[in-house]
């Protein structure tokens, strides 16, 4: 493991993960840490990264909510979001602003709890990569949203890394020095990342399966969905539903939008062992991956 990777990974452990859950209500009621994202002071101050002024989560109500540790449950309606505020010299350059594969901003989800000693974190696997999308404003405020709305229990992980972030400044086009403030932020800058993490609508595994002990699920229920990233926008992504015939195309491919190793159809709340990913790109685990062969097979 090199000392990249080290220092990436202390820095991305201390985000998100250290306090007790808190479910957040669907209606926009006060909470202890929320408030209304009215402009960029309503996000609170963090002092945790030099550079970085201001730190927040938001959900779809509009609400902000502190990086203080705690695992927030946001209402399972998106948009939901990160939202950082730069120190004015310290503002990355809007080019080395992207997300997707290879680029300064990682988006992850996945049914994974952060107490689990096996599979803690969502961005641990490039399949559970989703689209975002990610802006910069001239004074330094940097906002990351995810509109696709992703299954009921799933962790969000938003991901930063500060040497693909800060790229242009630590080693300028021209070849000139690093022009951040210090030598000592420099250096940081190129070793270190930063995240935030919340669930969306339960805890992973919270949910109850709407095959089981919700009772018999209706004629016409989805059971079986496409990654939203793979399809039309507007379209409907659902493949399969109950009574009806399996339209599932299992040879469809990851794109630009989904990001490689994508997700590329997932299994509903409707499904026995709930919503969670039944088929990625090129393989590899997934939960229930009986019901899932059974369901990817059916309707034909």
């Amino acid at each position: 493991m090199s000392n990249y990777r080290l220092a990436f990974c202390c820095l991305l452990a201390a985000a998100s993960c250290a306090g007790d859950a808190i479910v957040v209500p669907d209606d926009s009621a006060a909470s202890p840490s929320g408030s209304r994202l009215a402009n960029a002071a309503d996000c609170p101050t963090y002092s945790g990264v030099p550079g970085l002024a201001r730190a927040c989560m938001f959900d779809s109500n509009g609400k902000t909510y502190a990086e203080d540790g705690t695992m927030y449950v946001f209402p399972a309606d998106p948009p939901y979001g990160a939202r950082f505020v730069f120190e004015a010299d310290a503002i990355p350059a809007a080019a080395d602003v992207a997300t997707g594969p290879g680029a300064a901003i990682g988006v992850f989800a996945a049914p994974y709890d952060v107490a689990s000693p096996t599979q803690c974190c969502a961005e641990d696997s490039e399949a559970n990569r989703i689209p975002a999308d990610a802006t910069i404003d001239a004074s330094g405020v940097l906002v990351i949203s995810v509109a696709n709305a992703v299954p009921v229990g799933y962790q969000i992980a938003i991901i930063l890394d500060f040497g693909k972030l800060y790229r242009s400044r630590i080693a300028p086009a021209n070849g000139g020095a690093c022009d951040l403030p210090s030598a000592e932020l420099c250096a940081e800058m190129a070793s270190t990342g930063f995240a935030m993490r919340f669930y969306v609508g339960a805890l992973p595994g919270s949910a109850v399966p709407k095959g089981t002990d919700a009772g018999p699920v209706a004629d016409g229920a989805c059971l079986l969905s496409y990654n939203t990233a793979l399809v039309a926008e507007g379209a409907d992504d659902c493949c399969y539903r109950k009574g009806g015939p399996n339209t599932c195309n299992t040879t469809i491919k990851c794109n630009e939008r989904s990001g490689g190793g994508c997700c590329l159809i997932y299994g509903t709340e409707n499904t026995t062992d709930g919503g969670r990913c039944c088929l990625y790109a090129g393989g590899g685990h997934v939960d229930g991956a009986e019901e899932c062969a059974q369901l990817l097979a059916a309707g034909r």
